[in-house]
């Protein structure tokens, strides 16, 4: 079953490996064939950036648009100017980067006639609360076409301009339905944390020498003379007599020698352990919202 161009405002593009890119925010048509030939895809932090990428090799499937090439390819695709219609110069700059040799159309889309894509890009808007812009205006003729609308690019940019100003302003006066409502957008902020190491701690052990001193007591005997005179009694007890042979008496003298010696004991059970400490960071951003303002409307809060 063939898809409606319009289908293409409501879906989130992939690139080729299913990695999200974002919204589709503009579409624009082959003023010949009526068929979509390159869409705007919003990408990057926020949405804030945006690429045109052709829908040669596309899969268009429910909501999803899985495109044919890779993120990195889409982000670094040429610059263009949204405002300004897609010229073939630009056309063939956009082919060469994406290198299109090999790639093919595999959706084909129901509005094919001039006629129905502008009711397409104007009446998109209002079933479907589009932003202003979304609905791009008709790109010239791609690829092998190229050649052909040279002769004649003044006249074709000319009307494409004007087709594109008519559809923004049907955009934009569509954003407010019949019941007087309309859609306000903002950004949001989305935080998440991750853990990583940032640091190590280890235990080492080395050996230092210090000099330690201990006092010890010890004993020696020492020699002194002692002389005790003997009473008449006591020289009873003894022989008088003078010996012509020479005498002696000796004591032995004893003394405490110290000791040293060393031994290696454990003193001390040394771990590693990890405390939680909570800290606050404050991160701040530049987000965007939009703002309502009223004309004949009294109290209204933004």
């Amino acid at each position: 079953m063939g898809k409606n161009i319009k289908d293409l405002f409501n879906a989130t593009a992939y690139d080729k490996n299913g990695e999200k890119l974002g919204d589709v925010n503009e579409v624009f048509v082959d003023d010949q064939s009526g068929q979509p030939t390159f869409v705007e895809v919003n990408h990057g932090l926020f949405g804030m950036s945006s690429s045109l990428v052709p829908l040669r090799g596309h899969d268009f499937s429910g909501d999803d648009l899985k495109l044919g090439f890779s993120k990195d390819r889409i982000k670094d695709a040429p610059d263009f100017d949204s405002d300004k219609p897609l010229t073939p110069e630009a056309q063939s700059d956009i082919f060469k980067h994406y290198g299109l040799d090999n790639a093919r159309d595999v959706t084909d889309y129901k509005d094919s006639n001039l006629d129905s894509k502008r009711d397409v890009q104007a009446g998109a808007d209002k079933d479907h609360n589009l932003t202003a812009g979304a609905g791009a205006a008709g790109a010239g003729v791609a690829g092998a076409h190229a050649d052909e609308k040279k002769a004649d690019t003044h006249t074709t940019d000319a009307a494409a301009t004007e087709r594109k100003a008519g559809v923004a302003d049907d955009a934009a006066a569509a954003r407010t339905n019949n019941d007087g409502e309309l859609i306000r957008s903002e950004e949001q902020l989305n935080v998440n944390k991750e853990r990583v190491a940032t640091g190590e701690a280890r235990l080492r052990k080395y050996v230092v020498t210090d000099t330690e001193s201990v006092e010890v007591p010890v004993e020696r005997e020492e020699v002194r003379v002692e002389r005790t005179p003997i009473n008449a009694e006591d020289a009873k007890n003894y022989n008088g007599a003078i010996s012509g042979d020479s005498e002696e008496a000796s004591v032995t003298l004893h003394e405490e020698r110290v000791n040293v010696n060393k031994e290696t004991v454990p003193v001390e059970k040394i771990n590693l352990k990890k405390d939680t400490v909570r800290d606050t960071e404050t991160h701040t951003e530049e987000l965007r919202k939009e703002q309502i303002d009223t004309d004949g409307v009294d109290g209204l809060k933004k």
